[in-house]
């Protein structure tokens, strides 16, 4: 789990440094507050919706747990 928290921190770094490849804003906001995006209109159950993400084609889920 944590290996893959990783590598999708150095993917989306990358991304954003290569001009045209950036992520949309709504999908940098859900990532900010730590969230995933998920192809359901739903969260599963230990997530919140927090907004949209893709251009509003997925659902931004942030966990309940926690901060």
């Amino acid at each position: 789990m944590k290996l893959s928290s990783c590598l999708t921190a150095l993917l989306l770094s990358l991304l954003q440094a290569v001009p045209g490849l950036g992520l949309p804003r709504d999908t940098l906001r859900c990532l900010e507050h730590h969230g995933y995006c998920f192809h359901l209109k739903s969260c599963p159950e230990p997530f919140a919706a927090f907004g949209t993400c893709y251009r509003r084609r997925r659902t931004c889920c942030v966990g309940m747990c926690g901060n």
